[in-house]
């Protein structure tokens, strides 16, 4: 009689065991990535010290990752997200990644960041963005204009027409493109050559 009742008993157990066991992987399969079902994205940050502790900045509650990513290890981001290549700095970086927002920091801008880097703090682009050795000399091109060649100045420039700025303000119907706002009084001709002559 008393082996019975322990032969039930462990029955019991076993039963609740295996119950369990397949509650958890009917669980586990709706919340995890499925590798057939959607393709997840490729994991935009190298190989590097400083961007391997991925749960600095994708957490939850930064809503940087999904919900149901919240019970994952830090050692199975790599299963889904794949690395993706590098993106150089093609120019020198001679004057330090805090200041790449000057031409980069508005994603409207030619070479602007994409939107998503707005949340990012200056300083740490090179965290992402090596410098690349064979363009370490070369002078970044302006940032903030079209890719098209500039338009030629279409008037004299002496007088009151020296001065571009007498003319070309960033205000509501002005001549001046809100793109050139950041520009120094002084640097118009370094793109756009004269076209009438002086």
């Amino acid at each position: 009689m008393h082996h019975r009742i322990v032969s039930t008993v462990v029955t019991i157990i076993v039963a609740l065991f295996v119950v369990a066991a397949v509650l958890f992987a009917i669980v586990a399969e709706s919340v995890a990535p499925l590798s057939h079902a959607i393709a997840a994205p490729d994991n935009p940050h190298p190989a590097a010290a400083e961007t391997e502790p991925c749960l600095d900045c994708h957490t939850t509650e930064l809503r940087s990752i999904p919900t149901t990513h919240r019970h994952f290890s830090l050692s199975t981001c790599g299963w889904c997200h794949r690395p993706s290549e590098l993106v150089h700095v093609p120019h020198s970086i001679a004057m330090g990644d805090s200041r790449c927002p000057l031409c980069h920091g508005e994603p409207a801008r030619d070479f602007g960041m994409p939107t998503s880097h707005l949340r990012y703090e200056s300083g740490e682009c090179l965290l992402c963005h090596p410098g690349n050795p064979d363009k370490d000399t070369e002078i970044p091109p302006p940032a903030g204009l079209s890719k098209s060649p500039a338009a030629s100045i279409p008037h004299v420039l002496d007088g009151v027409f020296e001065d571009c700025s007498y003319c070309h303000h960033v205000i509501a119907r002005s001549t001046l493109p809100e793109n050139h706002r950041d520009f120094a009084v002084g640097t118009c001709r370094d793109c756009h050559e004269d076209g009438a002559g002086e």
